[in-house]
């Protein structure tokens, strides 16, 4: 598992959301099994028109200011993983949202 890697998720409770996420957290946490990770959800359906929800491919938006605490033992399906160029868009954008230097 490493970090910009998608995954399917399934959530512990049912409910309308993005069922993407990908993994932002720091890969010490993932070399470590963290059994926690820091994702964002990826949005498949409509552009959410934010320069804080940067295009991952074909699959939609890494929404930024959604970061969520996913349960690596829910993750369901390997998808695929972001380019070095859309990780460095999220890069931005996690910056820009979190107000980081």
């Amino acid at each position: 598992m490493q970090r910009g890697e998608i995954y399917r998720y399934a959530p512990v409770t049912a409910r309308r959301q993005p069922t993407l996420r990908l993994i932002v957290a720091a890969q010490s946490l993932i070399d470590a099994g963290a059994p926690v990770l820091l994702c964002l959800p990826i949005v498949e359906d409509e552009d959410p028109e934010s320069l804080l929800a940067p295009r991952i491919g074909d699959l939609g938006w890494a929404v930024a200011t959604n970061i969520e605490r996913t349960l690596v033992s829910r993750f369901t399906r390997h998808v695929g993983a972001a380019t070095p160029q859309e990780m460095e868009q999220v890069a931005v954008a996690l910056k820009a949202a979190l107000d980081l230097d």
